[in-house]
């Protein structure tokens, strides 16, 4: 009786129906290249995947610092002015004056009361002034009524009425000297601020990726060469971010500015704050 033969395919061979496992992508390079990248800002070295800027001053503390001078300078000159003033009240001298001209001058919100007097001292001299007034002072000044003025013995031109501070600046423009510095300072501050802790984290954390221009252009503006730059940039974990810089570059002025898929250099900190180099 015959034997039936029965032939077993060796374990080792693979099925030509089971597919290939795809191989692992290779990982996304995002390192720049230091010699062939093209940096907007020239302040800045790229060394061992780091940027490291040339300049070692923060230019926004510099603008916070002016900022805070101008307001201690305009403080200084208010009190020295209203120290003045106050000497020169106090050293007046007292005249009588004659009304002799009044007027209303139509303004906004509400019209202006202007009254002109008019007074003589010993020795002949004679000055004038018109000066405003307020709606219920105006009724009692009509023209021929007499009052008391106070003048500056040595200047006499500078004068006002009795109950009023004589001044050389007036009370009004120096309390403006005073709250109107820090008013308009304080969103510079808070700007420098705000600017001072993006570049220490960008300082801290950032990390320099490799992006390819989109479009370069640059213009005249006036004096200076002004280039706008549209770039786009792949993380590692294949999110694409995109944006826009503009800078004042006037070394590029009729040079050949970066094509389209030329290399630049972002420093990212995160999917908010990201710059270009």
């Amino acid at each position: 009786m015959a034997k039936r033969r029965t032939s077993k395919a060796p374990e080792s061979a693979p099925s030509a129906l089971t597919p290939a496992e795809p191989s692992a992508p290779a990982p996304l390079s995002v390192d720049p290249d230091p010699q062939a990248v093209f940096l907007l800002h020239t302040e800045y070295d790229l060394v061992e995947g780091k940027a490291r800027s040339r300049l070692t001053s923060r230019r926004h503390l510099y603008i916070a610092l002016a900022a805070v001078g101008v307001c201690l300078l305009m403080a200084w000159l208010a009190v020295r002015q209203a120290e003045e003033n106050a000497a020169l009240d106090a050293r007046s001298g007292r005249a009588p004056a004659e009304v002799i001209a009044r007027r209303i001058e139509a303004g906004r919100p509400q019209p202006r009361r202007l009254i002109t007097y008019q007074f003589s001292l010993p020795d002949g001299r004679t000055f004038r002034r018109e000066i405003s007034v307020d709606a219920a002072e105006y009724d009692f000044y009509f023209v021929g009524s007499r009052l008391v003025v106070k003048f500056l013995p040595e200047q006499p031109e500078l004068n006002t009425l009795l109950d009023r501070r004589l001044e050389v600046v007036e009370s009004e423009l120096l309390w403006l000297m005073l709250i109107a510095p820090p008013f308009l300072s304080l969103p510079v501050l808070l700007w420098a601020l705000a600017q001072n802790i993006l570049l220490t984290q960008y300082e801290r954390r950032g990390v320099v990726v490799r992006g390819e221009v989109v479009e370069c252009t640059g213009e005249e503006r006036g004096s200076h060469y002004h280039v706008k730059l549209r770039y786009q940039f792949i993380l590692p974990d294949l999110r694409i971010r995109r944006g826009t810089a503009h800078f004042v570059r006037d070394d590029l002025r009729g040079a050949k500015l970066p094509e389209k898929g030329a290399q630049v250099a972002v420093l990212y900190l995160n999917d908010w704050f990201y710059r270009l180099l």
